[in-house]
């Protein structure tokens, strides 16, 4: 049986052709899901301010992961809207728990109990000594109670006396991620 060249021809030009119709209809489905991804559920945010060193430093970026989910010890990003500005900070009580700062004696510092347990902070940026003050409060509903981990400098639900509302939680950072640069304004 004899093959016609020109007919083998027609058929690697459109086999080559299908190829590349499928190799782009891939490539947009992919730039799609990676445009829906990135702009719903990960944000890059510049930090601004010493309230976290030294986890996080003044002009790092963080990755966000978009939810209202958060954890203990997470780093959040939230709106405060009183204030018309964003904070980044780490939780330390969720609705309902007993959050107590109290001073010690045996050390001479001040410690963080969350539910009658001392927490173990070992990312504080120092010890939170005589300049701390004392204070007991229980989680409202909704509500977060955060922290700096740069507590002598950090304005929070300890100096503040107030909470973040999980509504305007914009979202949990990576920690892997903040050394980032940064040459973006920022938020405190």
């Amino acid at each position: 049986m004899d093959v016609n060249p020109n007919t083998e021809i027609k058929r690697n030009k459109k086999k080559s052709f299908i190829g590349i119709i499928v190799f782009a209809i891939v490539l947009i489905a992919v730039m799609c899901g990676t445009y829906y991804f990135s702009h719903n559920y990960l944000v890059i945010y510049p930090v601004k301010g010493q309230s976290m060193e030294n986890t996080i430093h003044d002009g790092e970026n963080v990755i966000l992961f978009k939810t209202t989910k958060v954890k203990y010890d997470d780093i959040i990003v939230f709106y405060v809207p009183d204030e018309n500005r964003y904070l980044i900070k780490r939780v330390i009580g969720l609705a309902g728990d007993e959050i107590e700062i109290k001073y010690s004696y045996d050390d001479s510092l001040y410690h963080v109990y969350r539910n009658g347990a001392i927490l173990s902070e070992e990312y504080i940026y120092e010890p939170m000594d005589k300049v701390y003050t004392e204070m007991k409060v229980v989680v409202p509903e909704g509500k977060v109670f955060f922290l700096g981990d740069n507590r002598l400098d950090s304005y929070d639900s300890h100096v503040g006396n107030f909470y973040a509302d999980v509504n305007q939680i914009q979202g949990v950072a990576d920690r892997k991620s903040t050394r980032l640069n940064s040459s973006h304004p920022s938020r405190s």
